[in-house]
């Protein structure tokens, strides 16, 4: 039942977010009315948000789980935290299809202020409310006003708690920007997550999930809405997650956890190329549960959003957009992973394979103003297995490669396919006598095959083994630990022909043109993935490592490493042209800051929860069985800071071992940016009410840039 009386009250006190004036008789009825309000979180369990801040409006946000499932909530939106100057008070529909989510776009109001917000429900003898929010409009464009925000990304939850959050309750915020993985898709993934009794989700519908892992290591990945569904709403069920969002407007753009690990499209990359994991439903559920739950205010739903219409979704949907506030700050908001194309090196990618033979190499070679003789020492040797002096081994072979991939767990079929591929044509030498080697080992004698001598004198070119790809299914040398001398010439060959943006050509097209146009002060580019580039150099003698590893190697392409060519000309063609650019990047787990150019500067945040990088690193170290290459492994985890600093002039600042948030804050001259860190295992406890403990534990980077000359100055 429903109270008619208290109902009239409250649509007597309607107003317009845009009235001049309140009639003081309105101010009485509202106070009145807020007698018989209760603060409910059991109907209202993820509180309240609001996101995407303009001058004249701003985009709230609640999840109710009243039974009765309400069809209506009221939305209220005051001056005061009394709410007794209203600005909004109003009914609002509660789709039964977006699993009790509720956004409502509040326009109408002024530039540069500060409302309060909430939600109510009439439970027949009280008003139930949800918690009340705040938010802030940006400043009107030509306000000359200071703006500070915190920045953020990868909070993961299992096991892990966001104490690196507490310290933002206690500033004056205008917004919260998030950089992405603000959820993670897997839950209990032995890489990189942790479980606890206190943290941890197991799917409801597990029938719905990608079970991925082995006998040793079960988990799973979401794949149903449901899924998705489930891990915001864990996600949101954190206090201190929700008191900053109860505080401060979110400005959110997505990574890949928000679908899948290293995703690219509507592709996932659990299985290496194993198979294709092409999923445009699984892609739709995340998007779909990402707008129902986050406050980003894009085209995705109806006049508020909701419900989400999936014709919208991918491959049609568009989360780049800008924000201006004031004359100092022009954010701009990009999607990396929506239009991307696949990784330069695919993860099944026959070791052995030639990317580019003798003769390719002395043709395009020259375009690049390099010649195949001074490179040809550096190249892998390859034969011809077509040519009858070779033929005769093709068939041992494709035998021990059928085996091979039958036991990467390849179909009969598709191991036979793959091994008639891989059996014929050119090969690289090292390849071929691997596997030849692997043959005879498990051969009679009187079937044993000789190996190619190894100095004749072969044609030399590159192969995928030379990237550092030496498995028949693996992210090793395809998105991670890639030798960087031949990915820079495998790069540079394939730009010839280009290699597809990371953005796509209307997204890029967009972020130029809306640079160059823009008058702002600053502009700052939200990249859900960094730009800088991280090189470690393992032929450093410190670091004792096997021949064969002492090489310069890119630490993960799945980044900016992945596209440099058209990161360097965004650097130099649209952020430098375009004066006062500030990069804010997330997603490595680690804190840099780097002076790309004279220009254009970044900070990339470390991670609020989800394990550093230095222990993710220590992880797979430790998994290693190769005594000598774990020893190296070792030694690369204990100084990965100095490495990445050696391997890369631009950085001025690393860190892979601490979690943190960023604050920024700039005014017409000067940017200040503060990274607020916590030690690698700080996150495994909660210390929301351990204040003491916190502030003993936290430390704290400052660094400032100044307008005139762009230059990154380290404060403490």
């Amino acid at each position: 039942m429903h109270s008619p009386s208290r109902r009239r009250v409250l649509q007597v006190i309607t107003v317009s977010a845009s009235a001049a004036a309140l009639m003081p008789s309105r101010l009485v009825l509202a106070a009145m009315a807020s007698d018989a309000i209760a603060i409910s979180r059991t109907a209202f369990p993820q509180s309240v948000a609001s996101g995407d801040p303009r001058p004249d409006r701003v985009l709230l946000w609640t999840r109710i789980t009243d039974d009765p499932a309400p069809s209506r909530v009221r939305v209220q939106v005051a001056d005061d935290p009394a709410f007794t100057a209203l600005r909004v008070d109003r009914d609002v529909a509660v789709y039964g299809d977006s699993d009790g989510c509720v956004k409502v776009h509040i326009t109408g109001l002024q530039p540069g202020t500060g409302y309060h917000f909430r939600f109510l429900l009439d439970d027949g003898d009280q008003f139930v409310a949800s918690p009340t929010g705040r938010t802030r409009t940006a400043a009107a464009a030509d306000a000359d006003v200071p703006v500070r925000f915190a920045f953020m990304s990868c909070q993961d939850f299992g096991g892990r708690w966001y104490n690196t959050l507490l310290p933002l309750l206690e500033q004056e915020l205008d917004f919260v920007l998030h950089l992405g993985d603000f959820i993670y898709e897997t839950v209990g993934a032995p890489g990189f997550q942790s479980v606890s009794a206190e943290r941890s989700i197991t799917f409801d519908d597990r029938a719905g999930a990608i079970a991925l892992g082995d006998a040793d290591s079960d988990y799973f990945a979401a794949r149903s809405l449901s899924n998705y569904r489930q891990l915001h709403r864990s996600f949101r069920s954190d206090p201190v997650l929700q008191a900053l969002l109860e505080r401060v407007p979110l400005v959110a753009i997505w990574d890949d956890h928000e679908f899948s690990d290293d995703c690219w499209q509507d592709n996932g990359t659990y299985a290496d190329g194993a198979h294709s994991e092409r999923d445009g439903e699984r892609r739709r559920n995340a998007e779909q549960a990402y707008f129902e739950y986050l406050p980003v205010d894009v085209d995705s739903g109806g006049d508020d959003g909701l419900p989400v219409a999936r014709d919208r979704l991918f491959p049609k949907t568009k989360i780049w957009r800008d924000l201006r506030f004031g004359r100092n700050l022009h954010l701009l908001l990009t999607d990396y992973r929506s239009a991307r194309p696949d990784h330069l090196i695919p993860e099944d990618a026959f070791p052995g394979a030639l990317i580019f033979d003798r003769a390719a190499l002395h043709q395009r070679l020259p375009e690049l103003g390099l010649r195949y003789t001074e490179l040809e020492p550096s190249l892998i040797p390859y034969l011809d297995l077509d040519t009858p002096a070779f033929a005769p081994l093709r068939a041992p072979l494709r035998a021990v490669l059928e085996q091979a991939y039958l036991a990467a767990g390849q179909s009969g079929e598709d191991a036979a396919r793959r091994a008639d591929a891989a059996a014929k044509g050119q090969i690289a030498l090292p390849a071929l006598n691997q596997f030849l080697a692997a043959y005879n080992a498990n051969a009679p004698t009187s079937q044993q095959v000789a190996l190619p001598p190894a100095d004749a004198d072969y044609e030399r070119g590159l192969p995928w083994l030379a990237l550092g790809k030496t498995r028949l299914f693996d992210a090793i040398g395809s998105r991670y630990f890639v030798v960087k001398d031949s990915y820079d010439l495998y790069v540079a060959l394939r730009g010839l022909d280009g290699i597809g943006s990371a953005y796509g050509s209307e997204q890029a097209a967009w972020l130029s043109k809306t640079l160059s146009a823009s008058d702002a002060n600053w502009k700052v580019v939200a990249s859900s993935v960094s730009f800088t580039s991280l090189v470690l150099d393992l032929a450093r003698p410190e670091l004792e490592a096997p021949a064969a590893m002492r090489r310069q190697f890119y630490l993960n392409v799945d980044q900016w490493d992945g596209f440099p060519q058209e990161r360097q000309h965004l650097i130099n063609k649209v952020f430098d042209p375009a004066g006062g650019v500030i990069v804010l990047s997330g997603d490595i787990h680690a804190g840099f800051v780097t002076q790309h150019s004279a220009h254009t500067v970044e900070f990339t945040t470390p991670a609020v929860s989800s394990e550093t990088l230095k222990g993710i690193l220590a992880r797979s170290v430790g998994g290693n069985p190769d005594a000598p290459s774990r020893r190296t492994g070792e030694h690369m985890v204990a100084q990965l800071d100095e490495l990445l600093m050696h391997g890369y002039d631009a950085l001025r600042y690393a860190n892979t071992d601490h979690h943190g948030v960023g604050v920024l804050a700039l005014d017409g001259v000067q940017v200040d940016v503060r990274l607020l860190e916590l030690p690698g295992d700080a996150c495994q406890q909660r210390l929301y009410d351990a204040p003491r403990q916190l502030r003993a534990l936290s430390e704290e980077r400052r660094f400032s840039v100044a307008r005139a000359s762009m230059q990154i100055k380290r404060v403490s």
